[in-house]
């Protein structure tokens, strides 16, 4: 990193020359100037004021007197001109450092012998007549700083465990290195999955930047950091900026324009996936230019910004169909992304150390700080019951039961059956809003109260509401309080419960279920295991699943929760002899969509969906499929091209891309590799595609020829043996599921198959 002060004369001009335009002319349409035969550092004549510059970095007295005469002279020479005769006009004598006292005498004897106003100043001192980044940043600090307002507290402190960012290359970057690298003008994107930490990450650069922006005394960029989740709905980068001072609290809102068309700051803008609608109208072909129209103000504000500007924008990187779209609907051109992961297993001790927590996580428990914070918030009683459940479904709803047991014992009239509810309710609501998290206005709660319980809260019901389990603090909006849930696969839980509660009381027609689904997303797997669990336990069955997906059909509701109602029955024991009806589902998003051999499968189509990603790798030529009608896939993993076998369930459908082919069970099974080390291949595939995910001991088997199929159940015993899975009973199906501490050598195995053996 480059500070101001060391600057060649040039550069330096230049820069003055940003920050004068900045202060008087934004558009950029004035500057040096040839005048009487001389060239002008920086003239600006506006319809009320005259301001001329000279920029030096000499710190002589001879350079201060001839440069002063010369303003002098240039401020007499406009005077003349009729249009200017009532204008104030100003000299400006800018040096790279602080000015001499010889500079500053002889300045001062200039303007008083030709009787006009000529200033002898540093550039620092320029740099706050632009904007007083000091008080800026006493007010940012005083802000929330995205979702870092929503981590719980452990024993009353927060746990600080640095996070990773990691480049393209692999390599480790720091948050110290980033900020020398956004001094300096670079442009670099950070992705992170919901609660990874990309907002700890964005707030510890912030403070890197401020620290060293007074340790330079001003003269390096100062940090403007943005929730980018202030900015829906806007439309320039002067409404943001406005929004923005606003939401901090700070009175100059021209004050930053300024110095960010000056390229005077660092923009940080945190979360730019929450700016996308959650929902769209007409074609799904279309929500491209959806997501294109809702970050134009985002993308303007990028494109305008100086090149030798720093900026870095944060957010979650599925909300787009690839990186192409997202660096072209944020206005970003060639640049570095970096990516956070989960903790790693020396990162997941530090927590657990710091938070004196002694826990063994399984795979489906994601090594985030947000959710870690609040699993051993809980204390070790219930953490280590959570940890110990047989699938990730099971852990999530005994995770669910522990916060409202403990909640419970906190009021005297509430049960924690009813907290449980109540909170399910909340994640039904939700979905209708921005996203599956919230955020939850009090209004909201109350609802769910009201929809739960028949009556209005008391001040016990009130004071529950305000402190529901599994919620968090969220940004506020418009001056009300906000909610949102402390996690994705919390929020699909709860909602799971409540999904199942519907399937539980069909004709409770006052559950938000029983009409037509306010929200386009489809809900992950998750919730419809949660479901399936919760109906099993209650002994309903596949067919009273079906009873209520039919009504819904024949409602002609084919929306996103008789997606999820077809998800669930699929968890479910299944009658294959009886007969099917069709189902069609129309409109709906699916971040992924897994396609198993299921008759009530085989029997939907899905029209007019967008899908993310499709995973095919439990089907093959003998399994039943379902149709895919005008739809959007990004992604389709199991097959690198779409086989004969394939071809006629996909119709009018755009697909982006498939897997490669060393990565499908077929291009696996061509290794030259000895048989029981590909078929262990393919099932390290199926199980460790996604974390947490467990699949069913008949999927495993899925795409592979009878031969190879003979030795699946003496391969899957020698994997339970090495540690690389674990056998699970759930739901009367046989389930195996990655072990977390296998998971990197799973994933460097399928990288890199050709080195693998089993034994």
């Amino acid at each position: 990193m480059t500070p101001v002060v060391a600057e060649g004369p040039y550069e330096f001009e230049r820069r003055g020359l940003e920050l004068a335009r900045a202060l008087h002319d934004p558009a950029g349409t004035q500057g040096a100037l040839m005048i009487q035969g001389s060239e002008r550092d920086g003239v600006f004549v506006t319809h009320d004021e005259i301001n001329v510059y000279e920029f030096t970095t000499r710190r002589d007295k001879e350079k201060a007197l001839k440069d002063a005469e010369k303003l002098g002279g240039l401020l007499e020479f406009l005077a003349r001109d009729k249009a200017n005769q009532f204008k104030p006009a100003t000299a400006w004598f800018v040096t790279r450092d602080e000015p001499t006292a010889d500079q500053r005498t002889v300045v001062g004897q200039v303007a008083k012998k030709a009787g006009r106003t000529i200033h002898a100043i540093s550039i620092a001192q320029m740099y706050k007549r632009t904007c007083n980044s000091e008080f800026y940043l006493q007010a940012r600090d005083k802000a929330p700083f995205g979702s870092t307002a929503f981590t719980p507290d452990v024993a009353g402190r927060q746990i600080r465990v640095a996070v990773r960012m990691l480049s393209d290359a692999g390599e480790t970057i720091r948050v110290q290195d980033l900020a020398s690298r956004l001094q300096s003008g670079e442009r670099i994107l950070v992705l992170g999955d919901y609660g990874a930490g990309k907002s700890h990450t964005l707030r510890d650069l912030y403070q890197v930047l401020r620290k060293e922006h007074f340790r330079r005394a001003h003269l390096t960029p100062f940090p403007i950091h943005i929730n980018l989740r202030d900015c829906a709905g806007l439309k320039t980068p002067a409404e943001i900026f406005r929004r923005h001072a606003e939401e901090v609290g700070f009175d100059h809102a021209n004050g930053l324009m300024s110095a960010w068309r000056a390229g005077m700051c660092v923009l940080i803008l945190d979360g730019f996936d929450e700016v996308l609608p959650s929902r769209w109208l007409g074609s799904v072909a279309d929500l491209k230019n959806v997501r294109w129209d809702a970050l134009a103000p985002i993308r303007r504000l990028i494109e305008e910004t100086p090149p030798n500007a720093g900026i870095v924008v944060a957010g979650r990187s599925h909300y787009f169909s690839d990186q192409r779209e997202m660096t072209a609907a944020l206005g970003l051109g060639p640049l570095e992304v970096l990516r956070i992961p989960d903790f790693d297993e020396e990162q997941l001790e530090e927590f657990l150390r710091q938070s004196d927590a002694s826990l063994k996580l399984p795979d489906w428990v994601p090594a985030r700080p947000l959710l870690l914070g609040y699993l051993v918030s809980l204390g070790a009683d219930s953490s280590s019951a959570i940890v110990a459940s047989k699938s990730k479904a099971e852990g999530w709803r005994t995770f669910l039961s522990a916060i409202c047991l403990r909640e419970a014992k906190m009021f005297s009239a509430v049960r924690p059956e009813t907290i449980e509810k109540i909170i399910a309710r909340v994640a039904t609501i939700a979905r209708g809003g921005a996203s599956a998290t919230g955020p939850i206005s009090t209004d909201q709660l109350r609802a769910a109260f009201v929809s739960v319980n028949g009556f209005q809260p008391d001040e016990e019901g009130l004071q529950l509401l305000l402190r529901l389990p599994g919620l968090t603090n969220s940004l506020p909006s418009g001056g009300r309080e906000m909610r949102s849930f402390a996690d994705d696969d919390l929020a699909e839980t709860a909602y799971g419960l409540d999904l199942a509660g519907f399937v539980l009381y069909p004709y409770d027609e006052t559950h938000p279920l029983a009409g037509p689904a306010s929200w386009v997303n489809g809900s992950s797997g998750l919730a419809a295991k949660v479901a399936a669990e919760e109906l099993i336990e209650n002994s309903f069955t596949e067919g009273q699943v079906r009873a209520a997906m039919t009504r819904r059909q024949n409602e002609g509701r084919h929306d996103a929760v008789l997606a999820d109602l077809i998800a669930t029955v699929v968890e479910m024991p299944t009658d294959r002899d009886r007969g099917r009806a069709q189902f069609l589902v129309s409109g709906v998003a699916f971040e992924e969509l897994h396609i198993v051999d299921h008759p009530v499968i085989a029997a939907t189509t899905y029209e007019d969906c967008l899908i993310e990603r499709l995973d095919l790798t439990a089907v093959d030529e003998e399994s039943g499929l379902p149709r895919f009608n005008g739809c959007v896939i990004t992604f389709v993993d199991g097959v690198s091209a779409l086989p004969p076998w394939l071809s006629d369930a996909f119709v009018n459908t755009e697909i982006d891309h498939f897997s490669t082919a060393s990565q499908t069970t077929a291009g696996i099974m061509q290794l030259k590799l000895d048989r029981e080390s590909k078929v262990a291949l393919t099932i390290l595939k199926k199980i460790f595609s996604q974390r947490g995910s467990a699949r069913k001991e008949g999927a495993l088997s899925r795409g592979l020829a009878l031969a190879d199929r003979e030795i699946v159940e003496t391969v899957l015993a020698e994997l339970v043996t090495q540690g690389w899975i674990r056998r699970e009973v759930a739901g009367g199906s046989v389930l195996y599921a990655g072990n977390r501490d296998r998971r990197r050598d799973a994933l460097q195995a399928l990288d890199a198959p050709g080195d693998f053996r089993l034994t």
